[in-house]
């Protein structure tokens, strides 16, 4: 085949492992999610630390990955102390659905390989009651 280049698979250029680098690490996914539970459509860096039993600096380390690859925008507020708040970009809200679906997949998984699931996970997917006082404060330092 005179003329022709051959083609060869580069992972590194491939969809899957953009996507994957973007957003599948440990704390993303539920980052992302945050937000959509939210009724201000904004989330401020204590909205997080009560949610999910992360560090300061690892949290502000995806917040601003995320930020970086536009899924988030970040706004600080000229105010002493000051305020910032994190939106998600309409390219953020289109991974909604995407979590939607990962989540579902792997809890009717789980389900028929009968392990156990994560019931505040459950809450927040719609597998199981609300417990409004758990679901925003799982994490809280008392």
């Amino acid at each position: 085949m005179s003329g022709q280049k051959e083609l060869f698979f580069t992972i590194e250029n491939d969809p899957y492992q953009h996507i994957i680098k973007l957003m599948c690490n440990r704390w993303k996914p539920y980052i992302i999610k945050a937000f959509e539970f939210e009724a201000e459509h904004y989330c401020r860096f204590s909205t997080f630390t009560k949610q999910l039993p992360i560090t300061e600096r690892v949290l502000s380390r995806n917040l601003k990955e995320l930020e970086q690859d536009g899924i988030i925008t970040k706004e600080v507020f000229p105010e002493v102390p000051p305020r910032v708040e994190y939106r998600l970009t309409d390219k953020g809200k289109s991974l909604l659905p995407l979590l939607t679906t990962m989540y579902d997949w792997g809890w009717y998984d789980m389900k028929d390989k009968g392990l156990a699931i994560d019931p505040l996970g459950e809450m927040w997917h719609g597998y199981r009651e609300q417990e409004q006082d758990l679901m925003y404060h799982a994490y809280k330092v008392k």
